[in-house]
C-alpha cells in the first residue's frame, strides 16, 4: 500500500508538471485588439488613404519629374530674372550690356533682346531661334521687324522703331502684358526710368513658360492602381488574420478528434496567449482530467479484479470443509426436520458455489483471460443436453415445458462450455425471476434472415424485476459471452413474458 501511494503521489507530480502556467490574457496579444486594428484601418482606408494617395502624387511624382517643369521656367522665373539684370547692369557701359545680353541670349536661344539707350534710339537687337528679323520703312520711319512662329504655328510680330517716343513706347508697354510671346520691359539701374540708363527688353513664346498639359488618362490610371493595390493589401491582410485563426482551430480540432494511445487525444502546443491560446489551454486541462480519471479507472478495475479472484479462491477453501461435513451428516440419523434442514443447506450451498462460480468467470472475461475455444458445433445438441439436465428442476417447480426444435442441426462457431454456461444463466434467470409464470420454451425463428434460438417464459417481464434479488452477474457473463464468441443477443420484454434470441 505505502509503495502504490508513493506511485500515485510520484504521477501526481509529473502531471503537475505536464500542466501549462495559467497565462494571463493581455489586450494587446488579444485577437479582438487585432480586429479592432483591422477595422480601424477599413475604417479610414477612403478618408485617409486616398487624400494621401492624391498627394503623393501631386507633390512627389508631378514635381519631382524631369519632364514636368516649363523650359524656361514661369512667368514670374523670367520676370524676375530680367529685373535682377537690368538691376546689376546699372553702372556698366553700352558694350558691357550688349555683352551680357548675348549671354543670356545664349541661356534662352528662342528667346528675342533688344535695347533702347537714353536717347530713346534702338541700340541693339538679338533675334531668337527662328524669329526672322527683317526692317521696313513704316510712316517715313524705319523699323526693325521680328516675326515670331509660335507653338501653335500662329504667326506674330513684333515692331521695334528705330527711336522710340513717349506715345509709343506707353503704348508698347501696356500691349506687353497680353502679348504672345511674353513681353518683359526693364529700365537698366533697377527700374527707374529717370536714371537715364534707357531700357531693355526680352520676349519669350508663351508655350516655353508653360507647363505640359496633364496626362489625365495617366494620373487616373495611376490612382487607381494605387487604390487597387491597397485595397488587395487589405484583402489579403483580412484573409491572413482570418487564415491564421482557422488554421488553429483546425489543428485543435485535429487534435480533439485523434485519439492516442489510450484513446484520449494528446495535448496541444500553446504558441499564442490569445483567446485561442486560453482555448487550448482549457484542452490540455481536460486532457490530463480524462488521463487522472482513466488512470484511477485502471486502478479500481485492477484492485477488483484481485479481490474478487482472491475472494473467489479464499471462499472455496470454506465451502469444501462445510460440504464435507453435511456429507457426513447425511450418513447420521436424523429427524425428518432435520434432515430438511440439510437439504436447504445444500441447496443454499450449490447458489452460493454457483455465484462463487459466476464471479470468478465475470472476473475472467472481464480481463480478457478466460479462454475460449471455438469450433464448428450443432447448437440444437448442445441445447438439447442442456434441457434434459434441466427436466428434473422445472418438474420439480411444476413448470409447463415446450420445447419445438428442428430435426436439422444448427451448427455455429462457439465455445461449448460456453454455450453451455449461456444457456444455464439463461435458464437460472427463468427459474428465479419468472417462476410465478410456471412456463418454459425453447424454439428457433427468424430473425434478420439468420435463425435464432429462442428461449420464452410467461413471467411479469424485465420491467418488474427492478425489486427482485440478485446480483446481475448471470446476464453480465451471458453479453460477454455473446460478445466474445461473436454472436448476438435480443430481448423482447412484456407483461405477458420475456423473449430471449440469441443468433
Amino acid at each position: 500500500m505505502i509503495g502504490r501511494f508513493k506511485e500515485k503521489g510520484k504521477r501526481k507530480s509529473q502531471r503537475e508538471r505536464k500542466e501549462p502556467e495559467k497565462r494571463k490574457l493581455r489586450f494587446g496579444r488579444s485577437l479582438m485588439s487585432r480586429y479592432m486594428i483591422l477595422i480601424l484601418c477599413a475604417i479610414l482606408f477612403v478618408p485617409v488613404v486616398l487624400p494621401i494617395t492624391s498627394i503623393i502624387y501631386v507633390v512627389v511624382v508631378n514635381n519631382t519629374s524631369k519632364g514636368s517643369q516649363a523650359p524656361y521656367g514661369d512667368v514670374t522665373h523670367i520676370t524676375n530674372l530680367w529685373s535682377k539684370e537690368s538691376m546689376k547692369l546699372d553702372e556698366a557701359a553700352p558694350a558691357q550690356i550688349d555683352k551680357r545680353m548675348k549671354q543670356l541670349q545664349a541661356k534662352y536661344p528662342k528667346s528675342s533682346m533688344y535695347r533702347v539707350n537714353e536717347k530713346g534710339e534702338t541700340a541693339f537687337i538679338l533675334g531668337g531661334e527662328g524669329v526672322e528679323v527683317s526692317e521696313s520703312p513704316v510712316n517715313g520711319t524705319t523699323m526693325t521687324i521680328l516675326k515670331w512662329t509660335l507653338n501653335n504655328q500662329k504667326k506674330e510680330e513684333t515692331r521695334i522703331p528705330a527711336v522710340w517716343d513717349v506715345a509709343s513706347t506707353l503704348q508698347f508697354m501696356k500691349e506687353a502684358n497680353y502679348r504672345d510671346p511674353l513681353t518683359v520691359v526693364s529700365f537698366i539701374g533697377g527700374g527707374d526710368q529717370n536714371k537715364g540708363k534707357g531700357f531693355m527688353v526680352i520676349e519669350v513664346p508663351r508655350y516655353l513658360l508653360q507647363k505640359p498639359q496633364s496626362n489625365w488618362p495617366m494620373e487616373l490610371l495611376y490612382l487607381g492602381l494605387v487604390m487597387t493595390i491597397i485595397f488587395l493589401v487589405f484583402i489579403v491582410m483580412s484573409i491572413l488574420f482570418f487564415a491564421r485563426i482557422r488554421k488553429r482551430l483546425i489543428r485543435l480540432q485535429t487534435a480533439m478528434i485523434t485519439p492516442g494511445k489510450e484513446g484520449i487525444p494528446l495535448p496541444v502546443d500553446i504558441r499564442r496567449s490569445d483567446e485561442i491560446g486560453q482555448l487550448e489551454d482549457s484542452f490540455n486541462q481536460m486532457v490530463y482530467q480524462l488521463t487522472d480519471s482513466r488512470l484511477r479507472e485502471r486502478e479500481e478495475e485492477q484492485f477488483r479484479k484481485r479481490l474478487i479472484a482472491g475472494l473467489s479462491h479464499d471462499l472455496r477453501t470454506p465451502l469444501t470443509v462445510i460440504r464435507g461435513h453435511m456429507h457426513a451428516l447425511n450418513k447420521e440419523a436424523l429427524s425428518d426436520k432435520g434432515s430438511s434442514s440439510l437439504a436447504r443447506m445444500e441447496a443454499k450451498m450449490d447458489d452460493l458455489s454457483g455465484l462463487i462460480d459466476n464471479m470468478l468467470s465475470y472476473n475472467l472475461l472481464a480481463s480478457g483471460k478466460y479462454t475460449l475455444k471455438l469450433e464448428e458445433k450443432d447448437v440444437l445438441r448442445i441445447v438439447r443436453e442442456t434441457a434434459a439436465a434441466w427436466y428434473p428442476v422445472w418438474e420439480k417447480e411444476q413448470f409447463d415445458i415446450d420445447i419445438d426444435l428442428p430435426d436439422e442441426p444448427l451448427i455455429w462457431r462457439v465455445d461449448e462450455q460456453g454455450m453451455r454456461r449461456i444457456l444455464d444463466n439463461l435458464l437460472q434467470n427463468v427459474i428465479r425471476y419468472a417462476g410465478d409464470g410456471k412456463y418454459i420454451g425453447i424454439s428457433t425463428e427468424r430473425i434478420q434472415e439468420r435463425t435464432a434460438l429462442v428461449i420464452r417464459d410467461k413471467g411479469p417481464g424485465m420491467q418488474h424485476e427492478i425489486g427482485a434479488k440478485g446480483t446481475g452477474l448471470g446476464l453480465s457473463i451471458v453479453d460477454l459471452l455473446v460478445r466474445e464468441m461473436g454472436l448476438r443477443k435480443k430481448v423482447d420484454s412484456s407483461p405477458e413474458g420475456v423473449r430471449i434470441f440469441i443468433y
